[in-house]
């Protein structure tokens, strides 16, 4: 008797499992029914609310379905990761994360209401942008090499500006410095265009900014730009040297985005979003917008983007740690 209870209550389970999965198989096959929401952590306007809603269109002309782009700005982006780390893992919330609150908040926060990398499922990288190192013009340099032979003679002497404390400005010259070994004094701002301003009067000595920021800005006789931070040249600006390959071997920085999703969200409605999101950006009308807006289009599989942001908080919890970056 007891025996075969156990053998009608495990066909029991069996069977509400079975209808569970067939269920899920089936609303996953018509996904999505309603509209997509993408959380921006950001105040709408800037690179990274623009990036978003460009996504949103031609992801949700993909979908089939809008993608809405919801703005929840506050705390640095923790309020709007937050918000999507506690919604339903079914697809119909996403987030675009950036450097800042995907890899660095992490890193430097100890009471972050959320785990990068156990609240989120990755989605794919969605592009990144170049850093330029720049210099106010009077400054007796004209290249990398010129700045550190400056910097070396006059230990302390230099300034640098910065977005803001553990911004990508700020790690960026933290990272080269750590690599250089100089000693340049850091002045934080309150964004990227006061720090840029800041430059341009001849008030801070040098500094790494978007590359975005620097185009308006090429032919001004009050800036030097003197290298890019990426790996490769920038092909918005292929005239201009890297870091690296002015003397800093190795040196590379890259801002970047990409999207996630909740963790839980199933594997298929994951791998539909990532093969969306690869097509999209694999257009070259997209990579040309994108491009217009300062840049560069690259994707990656949800797996590679997981390994690469293990990768970026690692690098950045060394230049962290070195450097005695702490925020308020």
């Amino acid at each position: 008797m007891i025996r075969s209870l156990r053998t009608w209550a495990l066909c029991l389970l069996t069977a509400a499992a079975s209808f569970g999965m067939a269920a899920g198989a089936r609303a996953q096959e018509g996904y999505p029914t309603h509209p997509v929401k993408l959380i921006a952590p950001i105040a709408p306007g800037g690179l990274t609310d623009a990036l978003a809603r460009v996504l949103a269109t031609a992801l949700g002309e993909r979908l089939g379905q809008p993608v809405v782009v919801d703005n929840r700005a506050g705390a640095g982006g923790i309020i709007g990761m937050t918000a999507a780390a506690k919604s339903a893992p079914d697809g119909y919330t996403l987030v675009i994360v950036y450097q800042g609150i995907a890899s660095v908040n992490p890193v430097l926060r100890k009471d972050l209401p959320y785990d990068t990398l156990r609240d989120f499922a990755p989605l794919g990288l969605s592009g990144g942008f170049p850093l330029a190192l720049v210099t106010k013009a009077d400054l007796p340099v004209k290249s990398v090499e010129d700045l550190m032979r400056l910097a070396r003679s006059q230990p302390g002497r230099l300034s640098y500006a910065s977005a803001g404390a553990a911004t990508t400005s700020h790690l960026a010259m933290e990272l080269f410095k750590s690599q250089t070994g100089l000693d340049i004094v850091h002045v934080p701002y309150r964004g990227e265009a006061p720090a840029l301003n800041d430059v341009l009067a001849g008030q801070v000595d040098v500094e790494f900014t978007s590359l975005s920021s620097v185009l308006p800005h090429l032919d001004n006789p009050r800036l030097r730009v003197l290298a890019v931070s990426t790996a490769s040249r920038s092909k918005l600006t292929p005239g201009i040297p890297t870091v690296a390959e002015s003397g800093v071997p190795g040196f590379q920085v890259t801002g970047w985005y990409g999207l996630m999703a909740p963790a839980g969200t199933s594997a298929a409605i994951i791998d539909r979003l990532n093969r969306e999101l690869v097509a999209v950006l694999g257009d070259a009308a997209m990579r040309e917008r994108l491009q217009a807006m300062g840049l560069e289009a690259f994707s990656s599989s949800p797996q590679e983007m997981r390994t690469f942001i293990t990768e970026d908080m690692a690098r950045w919890r060394k230049v962290i740690a070195e450097s005695g970056i702490k925020v308020e």
